[in-house]
């Protein structure tokens, strides 16, 4: 995505402010391995303290059917949450496992909370745990999901819990469940406000500052997430790597301004020849990288002899002698990472370096795996 369409989504963000309720896989924020052990470690660390505190010491469920129940979901609790960290380390973004992952948190929660003899159980904390943890690591509509899915399921509990509701305790109960709600909102707030902070950051930090479009590292974040449907969905996903021919020539022979104003163009086209929903980056120099989602390597190729083709009049029209070199690769046929794509193209394209050429189009299938 360009540079200008980011400039404008952030300007939009900025000053329209709603309460994201249902997270898409785009909004989810992708976050490191590191981070995602610390949240199996914290969910193994609360499966442990609730098996101590409904099994030892004194009886703290409502019978002895809830206190059979509540085992038998902690012990299915487990093997899901083994499961999900299984899957993590095989594929370390999944929109699809972080939610399933998260209503198996709250579903948990919301039963620890039902077969408790007390009122003000202290389950009800771990409600907010699951709301602020995915908030803080995955984004606002993480934690509007979150907040939305622990409103709901407490709704449900006191329904089943209607006589404690209505017993001489009830405003006490209240007022327990008030103050939740206003700390819920408080840290939606405070979190808003953080991540609008965030997203100017992070849009500054993934922004090349002459062409406006991504740059490597904006380039790899936005990567991570893409390549991961790639994995988990199985979706073709094509990309462009284009190399601006001679341009070590135009610097020397031009000046480095006018260099600046082949690059500045370059990413014109690029950006006057992708749909919305493509990624374009300046991978470094004079190199710049496409993703298409969604794209086989004909429409790619289609993409590519169109860019090539407005490169080739403006450079006639400015006296360029410059072309465009495109190499094109698929996933998963070429590789499920875009670094194993890039490397595909990057042997493809030394093809034309050893045969002197300049332009044309390069499929990976042309160099060996």
């Amino acid at each position: 995505m360009s540079g200008r369409r980011i400039n404008d989504r952030a300007a939009t963000t900025r000053w329209r402010f709603n309460f994201p309720l249902f997270a898409s896989p785009a909004s989810l924020r992708a976050i490191t391995w590191e981070e995602q052990r610390i949240q199996f470690m914290t969910r193994y660390l609360f499966w442990v303290l609730g098996m101590v505190y409904f099994n030892l010491g004194t009886t703290v469920t409502r019978s002895a059917d809830f206190l059979l129940a509540i085992n038998l979901l902690f012990s299915a609790y487990f093997v899901l949450t083994s499961v999900h960290w299984w899957k993590a380390r095989r594929a370390r973004f999944s929109s699809l496992r972080w939610r399933l992952a998260m209503w198996t948190d709250l579903v948990c929660t919301a039963f620890a909370v039902l077969a408790d003899a007390s009122f003000a159980t202290p389950a009800y904390a771990v409600f907010l745990v699951v709301i602020l943890g995915n908030g803080m690591r995955y984004g606002l509509r993480p934690f509007g999901e979150a907040a939305l899915g622990s409103f709901l399921l407490v709704l449900l509990v006191q329904f089943l819990r209607v006589d404690d509701v209505l017993s001489p305790l009830s405003v006490t109960s209240l007022f327990f469940l008030l103050f939740g709600g206003i700390v819920v909102l408080y840290a939606y707030s405070l979190m808003a406000r953080i991540e609008r902070q965030r997203e100017v950051l992070s849009q500054q930090s993934g922004l090349d500052p002459l062409t406006g479009l991504l740059n490597r590292r904006g380039l790899e974040e936005r990567a991570t997430r893409l390549f991961s449907d790639v994995v988990t969905h199985g979706q073709t996903l094509s990309v462009l790597f284009v190399d601006l021919d001679q341009f070590k020539l135009i610097n020397d022979q031009r000046g480095h301004h006018v260099g600046d104003t082949v690059l500045r163009k370059v990413a014109g086209l690029i950006n006057a020849s992708i749909r919305d929903s493509d990624v374009a980056a300046r991978y470094g120099g004079d190199e710049f990288v496409l993703i298409m989602p969604g794209a086989t390597r004909a429409q790619a190729r289609q993409a590519g002899v169109r860019l090539q083709a407005a490169m080739d009049s403006w450079a006639r029209q400015g006296d360029m002698q410059t072309s465009l070199s495109i190499g094109v690769a698929e996933a998963p046929t070429h590789g499920q990472t875009l670094e194993a794509l890039l490397q595909r193209v990057d042997s493809a394209m030394y093809l034309n370096k050893q045969a002197g050429q300049r332009g044309g189009i390069r499929d990976a299938d042309e160099a060996p795996a």
